[in-house]
């Protein structure tokens, strides 16, 4: 009787099959989640724009008139001055910008709720509303327009606007910017909706 005997399959052998999957599948998942993580990011990129003409322009249930801006702009409370204004960061600028629109029906606001407001340089960089900046806004906030919880004594000449925007008559908001001194000649103001992505509302400068 021989002693001989078959020869176990070594693992390699046995696994070829597996291995061979994972080295399509690792690869495969790695693409499919830069991909998913690229379109994501790309989809979320302001790059559509919607341009507001002269005499107005029909957008997302409002019509929306040209923007004007205001380079280090005063505050607008009483007795505030420059002096005990918030220092700025080295080189940079305060803008404040005036957006202008109308609604036909105050059912349309709803809308228009959860807008972001944007200043953007000629080479894309793109500049958030400053949210904490209430002594340089003379408008209510947001493309919704709306009453505000400081008495009018607070407000002065501006408590007139924090009202809720009537049906049919052209309202003003303001957004509050700190942008590079370099670009503040340059920079354009937009606006846009997560839900409008990639689309975005741009005004002349």
């Amino acid at each position: 009787m021989s002693g001989a005997r078959r020869a176990r399959r070594g693992w390699l052998r046995k696994n070829t099959a597996a291995l061979a999957t994972l080295v399509v599948a690792i690869p495969f998942a790695g693409w499919w989640t830069t991909r998913s993580d690229y379109k994501s990011w790309y989809d979320g990129e302001p790059r559509d724009p919607v341009e507001v003409a002269a005499g107005g322009t029909s957008y997302n249930g409002a019509t929306w008139y040209a923007a004007s801006l205001e380079q280090d702009p005063q505050p607008i409370r009483t007795g505030f001055t420059n002096a005990n204004a918030d220092k700025l960061p080295p080189g940079t600028t305060r803008i404040r910008v005036y957006f202008r629109l109308q609604v036909d029906k105050l059912s349309a606001l709803d809308g228009l709720g959860g807008c972001s407001m944007h200043l953007r340089a000629p080479d894309g960089r793109i500049w958030d509303e400053t949210v904490v900046a209430d002594d340089y806004q003379d408008r209510p906030t947001g493309c919704t327009g709306g009453t505000d919880d400081k008495p009018d004594s607070w407000r002065g000449a501006a408590a007139q606007y924090y009202l809720k925007p009537a049906a049919g008559k052209p309202f003003e908001t303001v957004a509050i910017f700190v942008v590079p001194t370099s670009v503040a000649g340059t920079v354009r103001p937009m606006i846009t909706w997560a839900t409008k992505l990639p689309q975005y509302l741009a005004f002349p400068k």
